[in-house]
């Protein structure tokens, strides 16, 4: 397999895996709805209709599992393609102190927003920290910081 064929394939899984994890959170997102409100709207994806079969408490708790398993798989992923681009573990320690301190900052602002009574607040900056984990904006800031590093 070639070079670029499977830079492809990375790419493609990166993809695959974003559309995958929207269609879940939106589904996710609208059992819920349907839930709290007692409607039943049918937004959720027709292979996710299981979802409609729990409880509000149990899909709400499952999003607190399923958002770090998403945050473990793209950071796998990446760390395999960065690995294959530049066969260097220097890359792989930089993406896991990213992660790991991007995951640090999620947490930190959600504990804030809870002890200062603005648990609103503290979710939204928690959100953007983990929605970065769950995107390939990690590839995205190393792959040019490591051709710049190389430069030098």
């Amino acid at each position: 397999m070639t070079r670029k064929i499977k830079i492809a394939l990375f790419v493609l899984a990166l993809l695959v895996l974003g559309f995958f994890r929207e269609t879940l959170f939106i589904s996710i997102n609208s059992a819920l709805y349907d839930k709290f409100y007692n409607e039943n709207n049918n937004r959720v994806v027709w292979f996710l209709s299981f979802l409609n079969l729990f409880s509000y408490q149990t899909i709400y708790t499952a999003k607190w599992f399923i958002t770090p398993l998403f945050v473990f798989m793209y950071w796998f992923i990446q760390r395999r393609f960065l690995l294959f681009l530049f066969t260097e573990k220097r890359i792989v320690r930089w993406l896991s102190i990213l992660y790991l301190s991007l995951f640090l900052l999620a947490g930190v602002f959600f504990i804030a927003g809870w002890v200062f009574g603005k648990i609103n607040d503290g979710y939204v900056f928690s959100r953007l920290f983990m929605g970065l984990l769950q995107s390939p904006a990690p590839c995205m800031i190393l792959i040019p910081a490591m051709y710049l590093y190389k430069i030098e």
